[in-house]
């Protein structure tokens, strides 16, 4: 994400997004009652001939929804821009990776953690290799998950066969992992096996592939274990900057506190936590958040949050896998301050 202007004295930032996780972060930033601006396409009859015809032209929308697939829509009411828009009609803007946008909002401090994170994000590429001597899977991180490039299987020798078969394989898994490196401008790889197998394949590997590749030990080679894989202590150092490592860590803290009996969860229970100032940190899931867009109650949870950051709770969103915990917990929980 690029950030083109940043005035938070005045609520305005103006982005222009560069990837589809771009969009994506914007989606879980822009909320109901922000002001979006950007050039948009309109339709309008020209009084003198009565045709229609299309202009590009400047609209400003107060926000009521969002909608994010393949691009973000943005819709709402007019409240100012080009002159042949009228004021008070209703418009969507539809950003796309290029589009310039402004947003002005109230940025409470975990918007501001995800526009600065969208915008360093660019920056930060992580591939993931679980295997072991008869499959590999490859994932690249991304912030809102994770997207399997490819899985790998490998011809394992009978005992006392030919035992190439083995070492061939960690070629084809160093080979790919070369190939990824380069094709996507990957910055850190981690390398994950169970057991012992990690050593075969450092042996395959080049002296500059080393300098990237982080090696750490997990049950299985496979999809399932990318959230173990997530938690392991050598990694929390190297991961620290990625969000479904963060996010991990999150969930952890806060089954530690529900252990402690340190927990509230569900929304009226945080309702009343966040009442009695005894909450440290206040977490919300993504999907707890759409279901209460469609829903129409959005309203009541983000003044929820905004006063949980007004008493300096920490206010964080979570969105990766890590979040399914969550929202067996009602998608709203609060950690306790004592």
């Amino acid at each position: 994400m690029k950030l083109l202007k940043k005035d938070l004295k005045h609520g305005v930032v103006k982005v222009m997004p560069e990837s589809a996780d771009d969009l994506w972060y914007l989606s879980t930033i822009i909320e109901p009652g922000d002001r979006c601006t950007g050039q948009s396409e309109y339709k309008y009859k020209l009084e003198s001939s009565g045709k229609t015809v299309k202009k590009k032209v400047w609209v400003s929308l107060e926000v009521e929804k969002t909608e994010f697939s393949s691009s973000l829509r943005v819709s709402g009411k007019v409240v100012a821009g080009s002159e042949e828009v009228p004021r008070g009609s209703y418009h969507s803007l539809d950003v796309t990776e290029g589009f310039q946008l402004e947003i002005q909002k109230e940025w409470l401090d975990y918007h501001r953690e995800k526009l600065d994170e969208a915008v360093k994000s660019a920056k930060l590429k992580t591939l993931l290799v679980l295997f072991d001597r008869e499959a590999a899977v490859f994932v690249m991180l991304k912030p809102s998950g994770h997207d399997v490039l490819l899985e790998m299987k490998g011809s394992v020798p009978k005992k006392g066969m030919d035992e190439g078969k083995t070492k061939s394989f960690y070629k084809e898994i160093v080979a790919q992992l070369e190939e990824y490196c380069t094709r996507y401008k990957v910055q850190r790889a981690v390398a994950a096996s169970p057991s012992f197998w990690n050593e075969y394949l450092k042996k395959e590997l080049p002296s500059e592939l080393q300098k990237k590749v982080i090696f750490a030990a997990v049950s299985a080679a496979e999809v399932s274990a990318i959230p173990e894989l997530l938690k392991r202590p050598e990694l929390q150092q190297a991961l620290a900057g990625e969000r479904a490592a963060r996010e991990e860590a999150i969930v952890a803290e806060i089954m530690d506190a529900l252990g402690k009996e340190k927990l509230s969860y569900g929304f009226a229970d945080v309702t009343a936590a966040v009442g009695e100032g005894n909450v440290k940190s206040l977490t919300v899931t993504e999907n707890e958040i759409t279901k209460r867009r469609e829903e129409g109650t959005f309203a009541e949870l983000d003044a929820l949050m905004k006063q949980a950051s007004s008493m300096k709770a920490v206010v964080q969103l979570l969105s990766t896998d890590a979040m399914q915990q969550i929202d067996g917990l009602g998608g709203v929980v609060a950690v306790h301050r004592w």
